[in-house]
C-alpha cells in the first residue's frame, strides 16, 4: 500500500507523497481520491459506449448478445489482476459481474430494438438513460 501512496498519477493530474502534512489533514487524500474517481467514472462511461457499438455490430450481423467464453475471459483477467496486486479477487469478480450485467442489458436493448426504432435505439438506451437529469 505504501508503494501506491508514493506513486505519481499523471492521468489523474495529481502527485501523491506518502502522507499529507497535519495542516492539510484528509483534504489532500480526498482530492487525490476525487481525481481517481473522475478517471474511473469516465473510463466506465467509455466502456459502456463501446459496448453499445458492439451491440450495434452484433445486431447488424445477427451475432448473439451473450458470448460466455468472452465473459469468462474478462472475469478471469480481472481476478488475475487482483491476485497480482494483492487485492481481493472476489471484489473484482463482483465488480465485473455488475459491469457485465449492465453491458448485457445495453447490448440486449440494442440488438432487440424494433426495426423502426433502429436509428434511435442507441440514444434511448445509452449510458445516460435512466438518469434523473
Amino acid at each position: 500500500m505504501e508503494e501506491f501512496l508514493t506513486t505519481t498519477s499523471s492521468e489523474a493530474g495529481t502527485q501523491t507523497s506518502s502522507y499529507p502534512d497535519e495542516a492539510e489533514g484528509l483534504d489532500s487524500f480526498r482530492r487525490d481520491l476525487d481525481a481517481i474517481d473522475a478517471l474511473l467514472l469516465e473510463t466506465v462511461r467509455q466502456r459502456l459506449e463501446l459496448c453499445l457499438r458492439i451491440g450495434e455490430w452484433k445486431r447488424s450481423r445477427e451475432v448473439p448478445m451473450m458470448q460466455p467464453g468472452r465473459v469468462r475471459l474478462v472475469q478471469e483477467r480481472a481476478r488475475e489482476f487482483a491476485r497480482r496486486h494483492d487485492l481481493s479477487p472476489d471484489f473484482f469478480n463482483a465488480l465485473y459481474e455488475l459491469m457485465i450485467a449492465e453491458t448485457c442489458r445495453l447490448e440486449d436493448l440494442v440488438i432487440n430494438a424494433p426495426v423502426e426504432e433502429e436509428d434511435t435505439v442507441r440514444e434511448s438506451v445509452g449510458p445516460r438513460s435512466g438518469s434523473s437529469t
